[in-house]
């Protein structure tokens, strides 16, 4: 039987609480999916494919360079939400990023235990992604690996979750 441990948002210990109150706090809309920051800036939407379940929900995170060393572990998130899974395709849609590099990671939280479980050989059990789709034969993908580039046009990340 798998030991089932749990894992830092796609890492090593629980998810950070930077994404979990920024979820819940009055500038994040999580019912649609949208994240409201300042007004100058260009939108970036994050659709991820291959949802496998209506079951707990969907986290998305974009970190900047500050935490790159960190990435995906940092506390420190530049923008987060969430949203009820749906089976298949969902969106996300963070308003008014300044223009700069944003790495995205995703991480479909099944049982609603607030992490990412871990099998016995420590790959994830619950879904995840990264923008770019990096493959994760050993962990997870660097910054850079993940990361977007954000100028004054909107732009459209499309994130293939693995399970």
């Amino acid at each position: 039987m798998p030991s089932h441990r749990s894992s830092h948002f796609l890492g090593g210990h629980t998810m950070p609480s930077s994404l979990i109150a920024a979820t819940a706090t009055a500038g994040f809309v999580t019912l649609a999916g949208l994240v409201a920051l300042p007004a100058a800036g260009a939108d970036l939407a994050v659709e991820v494919q291959g949802v496998r379940s209506d079951t707990g929900h969907l986290f998305v995170a974009v970190q900047t360079p500050l935490a790159a060393d960190e990435f995906p572990y940092a506390e420190e998130l530049f923008a987060g939400t969430h949203q009820q899974a749906r089976e298949g395709a969902m969106r996300f849609v963070f308003r008014a990023l300044p223009p700069g590099r944003y790495a995205v990671s995703v991480f479909h939280d099944e049982n609603g235990n607030g992490e990412i479980d871990l099998g016995a050989a420590g790959i994830p059990t619950e879904g995840y992604g990264f923008a770019n789709n990096p493959p994760s034969q050993f962990g997870p993908p660097s910054f850079e690996e993940a990361a977007v580039t954000i100028g004054d046009a909107s732009a459209k990340v499309m994130i293939w979750i693995a399970y």
